[in-house]
């Protein structure tokens, strides 16, 4: 099968590219159509994360890139975001010299896609990187800088900008601070040096960004780095962390939320895996032996089905027809009656994907083999985001930096 789409724009084509990508990640497809409140908790727990995330690095080398192209004349906004996809695109061979972990596009080459630029964006203006008072997309960005760029020109050229007049405003005018970067500038030559480990500069400056941006400072992703607890690299699941560490009572509401949650929909994961198997699967059975027997005395009953939305302050159509899922699940499960639950769970899926696109509906097309498994117990990035704090921590070196 072949697909393809018309490209109206970057950030359309960045889009796709992300729903794309998503397909080779293991449990990044929502068969059950719960990821509005995944992405939710994801959100409040590692915020300017992603699960396509590899290194931390690329939160500095990205503005590296773009402080130095800002430097150039009589650019348009394609013109910079096409130098900085070539830019990136030469990173690759330079921070892959040594066969690193976690280079982007150390397989694709210069057929690369998804640009890291696209990929870490959002982390660099969560995390305050890039001074901006409110949320601007990369082409925004692009058009903002290019134009603040010929207004100051256009001020030099009358004698203006010599004077300082008028250039403070330029920047407030499109919604920037007048320092754009808060980031360490580079050297001339960074690139003859450059890896893909963070220098102990480049982690304490990043470390200081996440616990200190009023858009990460109170996520569990700023706890774990400001109390230095190094101790959660050796944790697979974000559940230890609750259970080894004391969270503030702000964090800990949403934390053991996420947890609960997660707890609650695994078992629709599971069934829904046992059902693709048409039951040939021993380790969905005996997942769901563990997974029902932890929870039929006194949790499913007293589940609030309405609590993570109203944390996450969740609306719209997804929703209108998510929670009606749940409750019903949650209903079929304090029965007992498993026919009733894959009853609810395939139509669910007919109701995400329609009859003829619903793996469930269509088992005799879709074969299962030994190994497959779809979906996974909601971890909300914690994989990805440990070893991004893996790299803050590496780069301090020995903590003495706490």
């Amino acid at each position: 099968m072949q697909m393809g789409w018309i490209d109206l724009s970057t950030r359309d084509r960045n889009r796709i590219l992300s729903v794309l990508s998503l397909l080779s990640i293991p449990g990044a497809v929502d068969e059950l159509g719960t990821g509005v409140v995944r992405d939710g908790f994801s959100d409040v727990l590692f915020p300017g994360t992603s699960t396509i995330q590899t290194r931390a690095k690329y939160f500095l080398l990205v503005p590296y890139i773009l402080m130095e192209l800002e430097k150039e004349k009589n650019m348009t906004p394609r013109e910079l975001l096409s130098r900085l996809t070539k830019e990136e695109i030469k990173l690759i061979k330079i921070l892959n010299r040594d066969n690193a972990e976690g280079v982007i596009g150390a397989r694709a080459g210069e057929s690369l896609q998804r640009k890291p630029s696209s990929i870490y964006w959002n982390g660099i203006v969560t995390f305050g990187i890039f001074n901006s008072p409110q949320r601007m997309s990369l082409n925004e960005y692009a058009q903002a800088v290019c134009a603040i760029k010929k207004q100051k020109n256009l001020l030099s050229s009358t004698g203006h900008a010599d004077q300082g007049e008028g250039t403070d405003d330029i920047y407030s005018i499109y919604g920037l601070g007048g320092n754009i970067w808060r980031a360490p500038y580079p050297e001339t030559d960074w690139r003859n040096e450059v890896t893909i480990d963070l220098t102990e500069q480049e982690a304490l400056f990043l470390r200081e960004r996440i616990i200190r941006s009023e858009r990460s400072k109170n996520s569990l992703l700023a706890f774990i780095l400001k109390n230095h607890l190094t101790e959660i690299i050796e944790y697979s699941d974000l559940a230890m962390i609750g259970a080894r560490f004391g969270l503030p009572p702000e964090l800990k509401t949403g934390y053991e939320m996420a947890l609960r949650f997660s707890r609650f929909v695994y078992g629709a994961t599971i069934r829904y895996n046992i059902i693709l198997s048409n039951g040939d699967n021993p380790d969905a059975d005996k997942e769901w032996t563990a997974w029902y027997q932890s929870v039929k005395e006194g949790f499913i009953k007293n589940y609030d089905v309405s609590e993570p939305f109203k944390y996450l302050s969740l609306s719209g159509g997804n929703v209108a027809r998510l929670l009606p899922f749940l409750k019903k699940w949650q209903e079929t499960v304090l029965l007992g009656d498993c026919e009733k639950m894959d009853k609810l769970i395939i139509a669910r899926e007919i109701q995400l994907k329609g009859r003829e696109r619903a793996k469930l509906n269509n088992r005799d097309l879709f074969r299962w083999r030994e190994g497959i498994w779809l979906g996974t117990r909601l971890q909300y990035r914690y994989s990805n985001a440990r070893k991004l704090m893996e790299d803050i921590f590496e780069g301090l070196g020995d903590g003495n930096h706490v």
